[in-house]
């Protein structure tokens, strides 16, 4: 954050300690996880239930936009109320420029939409960009879902995922959606397989799943080894791209196969960090534009403003996710259940009426 990067932070760049910020890699690792946990549900099922697809789309507007619409109105709170900027001056090149422009009102409209185009230039919350491919994506998951699942020869599913990842590379100069649709598809076929892969890698020695998450973890952090390399063909870059999710599958597979791991997982702490994740993210880079800086001047020291900024934004992220992700989820669910339910209606009327003998007008 300062022009004199702080000395642990160098430390941690050149050491496995740069799995925890690695912002790049951990977009991609949270894509896999949304296609891993959208699939995992379906990926068993034998039969959908009628208007399962409308339903779909229906939670998951209702799981994103909610908590995306608080941070917004939190962002241009901050922003136009409480930030100033000179407050940054004195600060790194990137971190002094943020909100330093006049507020873009149209790109702040465009951004409501959450699928507009050009959303990725929105400067009033930048992690937003990412929310806009997991939204648009999103609205046609349930397109993955009809490709991925169902049951045919493992060969034929690599095919797939082959077909899907070429098309995808070919597609992403045009749409930038297909940058991140590969990561979606990975994470919904490791859900479909999940059921297989696991007891094998539950059966594991100590060793071996040591090694496993060795090389996931070489393969997520494969941006560290090619950053010297400055790689400028598109292509190139698409494929080193995918080395970075085939980690972050690894990673997800190996931490939801490991009992020990799973512990872990499910004490409090970890609890709270998972339940929080998705408001945290929407709203750290807030926090640290707007607080950190007089944190900072007040104090004068790095590690007390990078505590107090994190406990503002996990205080801040844990009211979010009582008050707006929760209610959301639960409209969420009511409007699905009864989309579903009139949309079964509809089908028995459709049907009822095909089947009903005509009538000759008299």
């Amino acid at each position: 954050m300062m022009r004199q990067t702080p000395k642990l932070l160098v430390a941690i760049q050149n050491t496995p300690l740069r799995f925890f910020y690695d912002g790049a890699a951990a977009v991609l690792l949270f894509f896999v996880l949304s296609g891993f946990v959208l699939n995992l549900r379906y990926a068993e099922a034998k039969s959908y239930r009628s208007g399962w697809a409308g339903s779909f789309i229906i939670r998951r507007v209702f799981r994103i936009y909610p908590a995306f619409l608080a941070s917004m109105g939190l962002a241009l709170l901050l922003r136009t109320c409480f930030f100033r900027p000179e407050w940054t001056h004195g600060f790194s090149d990137w971190f002094s420029a943020f909100w330093q422009e006049p507020l873009p009102w149209g790109q702040v409209a465009r951004c409501l939409t959450l699928v507009g185009p050009n959303i990725h230039a929105v400067v009033i919350n930048p992690p937003v960009w990412s929310l806009v491919f997991e939204m648009r994506i999103s609205l046609f998951f349930p397109l993955v879902i009809l490709l991925v699942n169902p049951k045919r020869k493992t060969q034929w599913d690599a095919l797939l995922v082959f077909t899907l990842y070429l098309l995808s590379m070919l597609l992403s100069p045009f749409a930038a959606s297909f940058q991140f649709f590969p990561q979606f598809v990975l994470g919904a076929v490791c859900a479909k397989y999940f059921s297989r892969i696991q007891p094998r890698l539950a059966a594991l020695s100590g060793t071996a799943k040591v090694a496993w998450l060795i090389v996931a973890l070489t393969l997520y952090e494969t941006g560290v080894l090619v950053e010297p390399l400055h790689l400028q063909d598109w292509r190139v870059k698409f494929l080193v791209t995918q080395l970075f999710s085939l980690g972050a599958a690894g990673l997800i597979l190996g931490s939801a196969s490991s009992g020990r791991i799973s512990v872990l997982l499910r004490t409090g702490v970890f609890q709270f960090l998972g339940r929080t994740s998705y408001s945290f993210y929407l709203t750290h880079l807030l926090f640290l534009i707007a607080v950190a800086p007089l944190i900072y001047m007040a104090t004068g020291s790095f590690l007390i403003t990078w505590l107090g900024t994190l406990a503002v934004a996990y205080l801040v992220s844990d009211l979010l996710f009582r008050f707006v992700e929760v209610p959301g989820m639960r409209l969420g669910a009511w409007a699905s259940d009864i989309f579903a339910r009139r949309w079964d209606a509809r089908q028995k009327g459709a049907k009822l009426n095909s089947s009903a003998p005509g009538q000759i007008a008299g």
